[in-house]
């Protein structure tokens, strides 16, 4: 949707509720109570009254939006905002295009709508030809008050296990100078080390066992011919070689690395997992154009973002 007329029509309070109470009632609702779907809605309270059971349903009830004082026009100016770049927002840039007065709350809303978006790419895996890798990322974090003593800052290093999922380019196609191979799905995910039981662990949820998944020489990846299919291991004496023999996954690494120190410029290792989620989806989806909004509503509208 054009920005002008997204907020021509979204302009106000009322408008951004009857778009959610819209949204759901297309979706279906239902009384959790006793299942039935013969429910009534109640303007003034805001929520749906089933006639079976006389059980209520709240609007925010069971959406990303459950348990927040924040009004809807806030909610629903944020998914379309977080949807409108690739690169997105920081959490002051949209307490300032929100017009909110306080900047914890929409951090908060902002970290919700990063987790939906990873509870989205959770239901998918990867297939065909993965390049898996690990990267690095810097995370900060206060470290504990001990003893009286002022609280210090510390840089850490963020270990996340990176798979990107590929598909052969017909010769046809090659372009020179660029890669073989065509992107498909990125996952991303924060591993608290790099053992042989981290790494089988993670692929298992990321990586379906038909794949062939292609890893350097890393002893954490010897264990993946027990979980996939194949696993081929490419060593690369030449570092200038890597990017060739994993282009896609290495892109992913640097872009999400580049995307977390120019918008956020450090981020809360706590965290990360948050903001690595938003970037695989939107990476996920850059070909959904206009459609992503729309995407990103349905999933905010699912479940709450506390329930995986």
């Amino acid at each position: 949707m054009v920005i002008d007329v997204f907020f021509a029509q979204y302009a106000d309070e009322k408008s951004c509720k009857e778009f959610f109470k819209q949204k759901r009632e297309g979706r279906g609702i239902w009384c959790l109570e006793c299942g039935s779907t013969l429910l009534k809605w109640i303007e003034k309270e805001t929520r749906w009254r089933c006639r079976e059971c006389n059980n209520t349903l709240g609007l925010k009830q069971g959406t990303v939006m459950e348990n927040s004082n924040l009004k809807y026009r806030i909610w629903l100016w944020s998914l379309f905002l977080m949807s409108l770049t690739k690169k997105g927002f920081s959490a002051m840039e949209m307490q300032r295009l929100v017009g909110h007065s306080r900047y914890e709350p929409i951090w908060l809303l902002m970290q919700k709508i990063r987790i939906i978006m990873g509870h989205r790419d959770d239901k998918y895996t990867l297939d065909d030809f993965v390049e898996m890798d690990e990267g690095f990322f810097e995370g900060h974090r206060k470290k504990d008050k001990l003893d009286g003593k002022p609280v210090k800052e510390l840089d850490r290093q963020v270990k996340v296990i990176v798979a990107v999922s590929t598909k052969p380019v017909e010769v046809s196609e090659q372009k020179e100078h660029r890669p073989k191979s065509k992107a498909g799905y990125v996952k991303m995910s924060v591993v608290n080390g790099l053992t042989n039981s981290d790494v089988n662990y993670e692929v298992e949820k990321m990586i379906r066992k038909s794949a062939t998944v292609i890893t350097d020489g890393r002893r954490c990846y010897t264990g993946l011919k027990d979980i996939c299919t194949k696993h081929e291991t490419v060593i690369v004496e030449d570092k200038k070689e890597v990017s060739k023999v994993f282009p896609w996954v290495h892109t992913a690494i640097s872009n999400s690395k580049k995307k977390i120190l120019g918008l956020h410029h450090q981020v809360n290792d706590a965290y990360m997992q948050n903001y690595l989620s938003e970037f695989c989806y939107k990476f996920n989806r850059r070909h959904f154009g206009e459609h992503l909004f729309d995407r990103l509503v349905e999933a905010a509208l699912e479940k709450s973002w506390y329930k995986p």
